[in-house]
């Protein structure tokens, strides 16, 4: 059964410290709390009164046992850099949502907020013995939403006028979740994101970049054929990522330039755009392009059951170098999104026999073999 009692206790990172958040702690967050660019999609604590408020209610919630909350310190430095919680604890089903996370922006992109989620998660389903560690953000904070896809949790839906928050406006809320059984490739990828993983580099070089990669990452959805252009050097990196892992698509498959390749490629993006739910997501990181997902909506392929309208993948691109960085897994969640807006349950994608790492990355992701595709060349 789920202690109350031991919601939250200190724990302890290399990066963060997370201490369950006590009277004392009120100064130090107050310092922290001082820079608007934290509360764009949060109620504005930076004035004294509301934090006050915020901060009794907070010590209410924790004295009761409603709500486990942490004050989040770096590691190093023992500054306070911000704050976390449980919160929406429902003991009699084991479930905790973990929420009302803010970080001063001098601990961004630092992996704080990624060690903090491992600290956190691994208290909930190895302490707690938690069934299910939900999240909720703002429908709009595609930032938010592509962090929590990269953990990766489950996007299960949108609540529509959810809630109103102060300073933010009446928001819909975008549901993610976790559950036991998938809880340890969550826990590796945070362990690989954070230099710990089995995959790092001696010097966790790799590993820094990929958090990097994360932090800095960025979801655009565009259905405009105006921007097809920033697709090029995305889609020729795919080509030639076919051409390694499949020479010969076919009997006297002649070779293309990238310039003919894309050109070809770039008339059909702009034909399938002629359907209104027809949409495509670029993935930057630093505002430069690093991937990106392209998607068509038609009539199910066969007559098993797919729901009336079955999504096309049309293509799933990432740049060699920002590969490994939680891209794709970004990419195929803010997909999920948009076709749950559309009333799409189902989505097929096609993909080279012979690419290996393509086919264990969509298995990951719940995809199952079920066609096989056969390609050939008119006789002469």
């Amino acid at each position: 059964m789920l202690g109350l009692e031991n919601l939250t206790t200190r724990l302890q990172g290399s990066l963060v410290t997370l201490e369950p958040l006590r009277a004392e702690h009120a100064e130090e967050l107050w310092e922290a709390a001082q820079a608007p660019e934290i509360w764009t999609w949060l109620a504005n604590l930076d004035e004294r009164e509301r934090f006050d408020r915020w901060f009794e209610l907070t010590v209410e919630a924790a004295e009761a046992g409603r709500e486990g909350p942490f004050t989040t310190r770096d590691a190093g430095s023992g500054e306070v850099i911000g704050s976390s919680r449980f919160l929406n604890v429902r003991p009699a089903d084991l479930v905790v949502e973990i929420g009302w996370t803010w970080l001063n922006p001098r601990a961004w992109r630092s992996g704080a907020n990624v060690e903090a989620k491992l600290l956190m998660m691994g208290h909930a389903f190895e302490t707690l013995e938690c069934v299910r560690v939900e999240f909720k953000t703002d429908a709009r904070n595609e930032r938010s939403r592509a962090a929590l896809a990269a953990l990766p949790a489950r996007f299960e839906g949108i609540l529509r006028n959810h809630m109103i928050v102060p300073d933010v406006g009446r928001r819909d809320s975008a549901y993610f979740s976790v559950i036991p059984g998938e809880w340890p490739a969550v826990r590796a990828n945070l362990e690989r994101r954070l230099g710990r993983g089995a995959s790092a580099g001696g010097d966790g070089s790799g590993a820094a970049k990929e958090a990097s990669h994360s932090a800095n990452l960025a979801l655009r959805h565009s259905s405009d054929p105006a921007d097809l252009d920033q697709l090029e050097p995305l889609w020729n990196a795919l080509q030639h990522h076919h051409v390694e892992v499949t020479p010969d698509l076919g009997p006297r498959t002649r070779e293309r330039s990238d310039e003919e390749a894309w050109r070809i490629r770039r008339a059909k993006y702009e034909h399938w755009l002629e359907d209104p739910d027809a949409f495509f997501i670029v993935a930057t990181v630093d505002g430069g392009p690093a991937g990106y997902a392209f998607v068509t909506v038609g009539m199910p392929y066969a007559s098993w059951d797919a729901g009336e309208r079955l999504a096309d993948l049309e293509t799933l691109s990432v740049l060699p170098e920002h590969r490994g960085a939680g891209i794709g897994t970004a990419l195929i969640d803010a997909v999920w999104n948009r076709l749950a807006e559309l009333g799409v349950a189902d989505m097929q994608i096609v993909t080279t026999s012979t690419n290996a790492g393509a086919k264990r990355f969509y298995e990951r992701h719940g995809f199952s073999h079920r066609l096989d595709v056969y390609y050939g060349k008119r006789p002469g």
